[in-house]
């Protein structure tokens, strides 16, 4: 955990320091899926959600769903001493990943007209 951080810091300073780490970015000109993603987790915790929101949408709420299922996942094991599954039909799985795949590409669309 200690060198994603410090690969994250190493990144973060390259980032700000002008320099272009994106390949495809680099490549396009065009942001990535992820663009802003790290900028947007930051401001989510500073407390300007709405400027997360506004910078990396897909990426946000993916961060306040993930933080949701570990807090949810915490407290069944906590308090309930077992874990909450959710099992998907297969119809239903390819549903959802249907949906996240639709969510991305406007996501990404959003991005490249905002110019993030």
């Amino acid at each position: 955990m200690g060198a994603l951080l410090l690969i994250g810091a190493g990144l973060a300073w390259l980032h700000t320091s002008g320099v272009t780490i994106c390949l495809f970015h680099r490549l396009t000109g065009l942001p990535c899926l992820t663009c802003g993603a790290s900028r947007a987790a930051a401001m989510a915790l500073r407390g300007d959600v709405l400027g997360a929101l506004k910078l990396q949408p897909f990426a946000t709420v993916g961060f306040a769903l993930a933080a949701t299922g570990c807090g949810v996942h915490s407290a069944c094991l906590l308090l309930r001493r077992r874990v909450v599954q959710v099992r998907l039909n297969p119809l239903e799985s390819r549903a959802f990943w249907a949906a996240v795949v639709v969510l991305a590409a406007l996501n990404w669309l959003y991005l490249v007209r905002c110019g993030v």
